[in-house]
């Protein structure tokens, strides 16, 4: 029987080594236009990525924009399984419409996860085939340490990126779609007099920001994949598993200040190693026993000389103290009324309008999840005549209201339906000598069942979508 003194010990190390893990913080910082890596740790290992999945739905979005499958214009309906996903998200409700200009630009601020799903239901035909997509997407970018479930980054068996496959995606969406590289850095987004700020703490503090996009799962840590210019230099910094949002944001500043400084060559992020894992970690225990809030849009959680030496060390309290005093480049930290560490503050945001609702004047055709036997790799090229307001930033404003249809109708319709019925299940049976009169009396019976079930059908048809056109205009 072991002692609980020798439980304790197991414990103690086991934690130990959990803590170990986490501040791996695999990171990597590369040149965006020449590929050549200036800086890696453990780049190559298997990490979840939480939210910066939602790189990849952006990818595929724009790929679609590009390709005439989809158009910034394009409406998004709001699917049951969107509604249903977890915080962060905008409770939007199943029917709702949604343009995938605004979704992409709320999703990229707020990061919400219902977005996510309505953006890859519409582009997709469902998330299934969506995924499927977004794997295919990432072999042919070489993310080879990169597998997909779902399109918003919540934690599932198999999900996984790395820092360096992240900084290939980073890489890819600033080289193919510059004429939307706006979206990553936009501070702040306004829902009528609801003011949504961007989760990524580097906008409005560090000089030369272009933003991307951050993530946050408790079992994965703090992420963040960060692109900035100086000098006419364009530089990726991805930082995993930070301990608090406040550290990834100071943590992303300093491996940024340094690669601007650098002239290091470690070859291209094809060349890296490999780093010897199959599955990403859950760092999740390590997370909470730091006490920082979880929670992706939280900036509190700097590391304090007290978690330095609880934690026997911890390298990020030297990024605070650089940062604080002796960063050559950027400061990023200052010291608030009673003498604790905070981030300095951030410049004044002026937010970016959107809306929910289809554009005005839109002709393009609603998006939405099909039907599994409908869902296929990709959405059919949209028609000559509905590819217009296809540019990045165009002017939408609120719809104005639609017709609900007469849904009354169709309920007049199902009584009707429902009669028919009975009076064609009840007829008694004629006798056996007019067999042949029976016949012929069934068949006209079956055929006026049929005809009135048909017309009851198409009535409610026509009411469902007068409902959906109402629920679209809201």
């Amino acid at each position: 029987m072991r002692s609980p003194f020798r439980l304790a010990t197991l414990a103690l190390l086991a934690f130990a080594a959990l803590v170990a893990g986490a501040r791996a913080n695999p990171s990597v910082v590369v040149d965006v236009d020449t590929g050549q890596v200036l800086e890696a740790e453990d780049a190559t290992r298997p990490w979840l990525p939480a939210s910066t999945t939602k790189m990849m739905t952006v990818y595929l979005a724009l790929k679609a924009i590009h390709e005439g499958r989809a158009r910034l214009d394009s409406p998004l309906q709001v699917s049951a399984l969107a509604a249903k996903q977890r915080p962060v998200k905008m409770y939007l409700k199943p029917g709702q419409i949604i343009t995938l200009d605004n979704a992409l630009k709320i999703m990229l601020v707020k990061s919400a996860n219902d977005l996510a799903y309505v953006i890859a239901e519409g582009i997709g035909g469902s998330v299934e085939n969506f995924s499927a997509m977004m794997n295919a997407q990432a072999r042919q970018l070489g993310m080879v340490n990169s597998h997909f479930v779902n399109p918003n980054g919540w934690d599932a068996p198999g999900h996984q990126s790395s820092a360096r496959d992240l900084a290939i995606l980073a890489r890819a969406l600033l080289r193919d779609f510059p004429e939307f590289e706006s979206y990553f850095d936009i501070g702040a987004v306004a829902l009528g007099n609801k003011v949504m700020k961007n989760t990524n703490g580097l906008i409005g503090r560090y000089p030369g920001i272009m933003g991307m996009k951050t993530g946050f799962l408790c079992a994965s840590g703090f992420n963040v994949v960060a692109a900035a210019s100086r000098g006419g230099r364009r530089l990726v910094a991805v930082v995993l598993g930070a301990m608090s949002g406040a550290e990834r944001t100071v943590k992303a500043a300093r491996l940024l200040d340094a690669g601007f400084a650098s002239r290091e060559n470690l070859g291209t992020l094809e060349m890296l190693p490999a780093s010897g894992y199959a599955s990403a970690p859950n760092i999740c225990e390590a997370v909470r026993h730091r006490g920082a809030p979880l929670s992706e849009e939280s900036e509190a959680g700097l590391p304090t000389a007290q978690n330095f030496e609880r934690d026997g060390g911890n390298p990020a309290y030297a990024f605070l103290l650089q940062s604080g005093h002796n960063a050559p480049q950027t400061s990023m930290i200052t010291h608030n009324a009673s003498g604790r560490a905070v981030l300095v503050p951030r410049d004044a945001f002026v937010p970016i309008p959107v809306y929910l609702g289809a554009a005005p004047g839109s002709s393009a055709p609603v998006l939405a999840a099909q039907p599994p036997a409908s869902a296929i790799t990709t959405q059919p090229a949209l028609p000559a005549s509905a590819m217009a307001l296809t540019e990045p930033g165009a002017p939408l404003s609120l719809s104005a209201s639609k017709s609900a249809g007469n849904a009354k109708s169709a309920r007049r319709s199902k009584p009707a339906a429902r009669k028919g019925h009975k009076a064609a299940t009840t007829k008694k049976a004629p006798p056996a000598a007019k067999a042949d009169q029976r016949k012929a009396d069934n068949s006209k019976a079956g055929k006026a069942h049929a005809g009135k079930a048909h017309a009851g059908k198409a009535q409610m048809g026509k009411a469902h979508a007068g409902k959906a056109k109402a629920a679209a205009a809201q």
